[in-house]
């Protein structure tokens, strides 16, 4: 095997020996939350069973004794899977690309018969086979725990609240920000400003993800000539209206306060109600609609990464 194949991966070792204390510690860490969350599976299984919950009657008391001792717990634990891709994206725009272009020790690579492209490549192998292999466990094991139980006992962790803690998105949404850290370390090539950076890109594509999420797929319409119903408790309710009888749509009509559903049907000239939801069974194809664009974002924002280490670097 010719020393160009073994190039890449002697500096890929070399990258991880310089992190080898970052990568102890989120080994350590991964270690203790997938634990953690398998022990809080089983507490959340067996609560339910010596209080009955799930029965036709359940104690008021017991039920919030439970809300209150596993809710929070539950929620806290899903904020680490939410804000993975965040973290991974800060730590390769700042200390891993950033902060060598910053302290000038990539020309010592670069003088190593390395290219930019590989040296590049080397810094975002090891967050990437993190991601895939600790991130996808992680989102998995929570994902298992979370589905535990009926979400009605944990209101607050109905799945469209969730959404952002489940499935594929946060381990996309965690390549994007590889992707996204490179860029901005590039771009900025200082640590602080780098990962400043891209909290505000990372925070400007979430923000666009959930204004465009209701639409990843076709949503269920519900008419009515009365104001729309809940259309199942674990629907997700995201925009009602009215539909004018030329056939417009107005998204939550002001109809002034206290005015009955058939005067304001009158008043704008329209014959009935609108609801568009998504029920609980849309969850995945969300998740993975969610997810093809975020992958979309990790492979634009990494070719883009490319481009730029080829450019000349003072």
């Amino acid at each position: 095997m010719s020393s160009l194949t073994l190039a890449p991966r002697g500096l890929t070792w070399l990258v991880l020996r310089q992190r080898r204390g970052a990568v102890w510690t989120g080994l350590a860490g991964l270690f203790v939350v997938v634990v953690q969350l398998v022990i809080l599976r089983f507490a959340l299984l067996d609560a339910v069973e010596r209080h009955d919950l799930t029965g036709p009657d359940p104690s008021a008391g017991a039920l919030a004794d439970f809300r209150a001792s596993y809710g929070d717990v539950l929620h806290y634990n899903g904020l680490l899977v939410q804000y993975l891709p965040l973290v991974v994206a800060m730590i390769v725009a700042g200390p891993m690309v950033a902060r060598e272009l910053e302290s000038g020790t990539y020309k010592l690579a670069w003088t190593q018969s390395v290219t930019p492209a590989r040296w590049l490549l080397a810094k975002l192998a090891v967050p990437a086979v993190a991601v895939l292999a600790g991130g996808s466990l992680l989102s998995a094991v929570y994902t298992w725990t979370w589905s535990a139980v009926p979400h009605e006992l944990l209101p607050g962790q109905l799945w469209y609240h969730s959404f952002d803690m489940l499935g594929p998105a946060p381990v996309a949404g965690a390549l994007a920000g590889i992707g996204l850290g490179a860029v901005a370390g590039l771009l900025v090539r200082r640590t602080t400003g780098a990962m400043a950076a891209v909290l505000v890109g990372y925070g400007l594509l979430g923000f666009a993800l959930g204004r465009l999420r209701p639409r990843l797929i076709p949503p269920w319409t519900e008419t009515t000539p009365e104001m729309p119903g809940l259309a199942g408790d674990d629907a997700w309710r995201f925009e009602r209206g009215i539909i004018t009888r030329a056939g417009e749509r107005l998204a939550e009509p002001d109809c002034g306060i206290g005015v009955a559903p058939a005067r304001c049907l009158a008043e704008h000239d329209a014959d009935r109600w609108y609801l568009d939801y998504h029920p609980a069974s849309h969850l995945w194809p969300l998740e993975w609609a969610e997810a093809g664009i975020l992958l979309a974002v990790a492979a634009l924002a990494g070719a883009a990464a490319l481009r730029l280490v080829r450019r000349p670097l003072p």
